[in-house]
């Protein structure tokens, strides 16, 4: 049996404003480009680029409040970021075998040898969703991973 749903559907519209800034290191360039881009309102233009639409919220019921009380989550293929990448570990400790399915990570591998990252990626991506995975092996001798700048979904297989 169907029921009512209250959702609300977005995209993004890009605008943009290019300035030209002098500095001493990209920190100062880049807060001083924010900067002189507000300023200057009359150079913000559209560049007639927007995104895919996506779900920004989501509730049951008919003509109620998507970002409410009853707010869902939305599952991550409708979201803006889209579904994570799925980092595939294998093998007793890492390295093993890497493999990455249905998006782009940046791996980072941890050893007492030294550190190496490799961006590894399975196209398409959603273009907002860049993660850093770092693996690691643990007291324990096993993998430890930690994942930053986005999603992604890590599985180890233990052979």
């Amino acid at each position: 049996m169907s029921r009512p749903w209250t959702v609300q559907v977005g995209y993004n519209a890009h605008h943009c404003n290019t300035v030209t800034v002098e500095a001493g290191t990209i920190e100062e360039a880049l807060e001083k480009a924010i900067e002189a881009a507000n300023e200057d309102a009359a150079g913000w233009r559209s560049t007639d680029h927007c995104s895919d639409s996506f779900v920004d919220s989501v509730c049951e019921g008919a003509h109620t409040d998507p970002w409410g009380d009853g707010a869902l989550p939305v599952p991550g293929l409708f979201s803006e970021h889209g579904e994570p990448p799925v980092v595939t570990l294998a093998g007793p400790v890492p390295p093993g075998a890497v493999r990455v399915s249905g998006g782009r990570v940046t791996v980072r591998f941890e050893t007492e040898a030294g550190t190496i990252a490799a961006e590894m990626r399975d196209p398409p991506h959603p273009p907002a969703n860049k993660p850093l995975v770092t693996v690691s092996v643990g007291d324990d001798g096993k993998p430890r991973v930690e994942v930053e700048g986005g999603n992604a979904r890590v599985r180890i297989l233990d052979d």
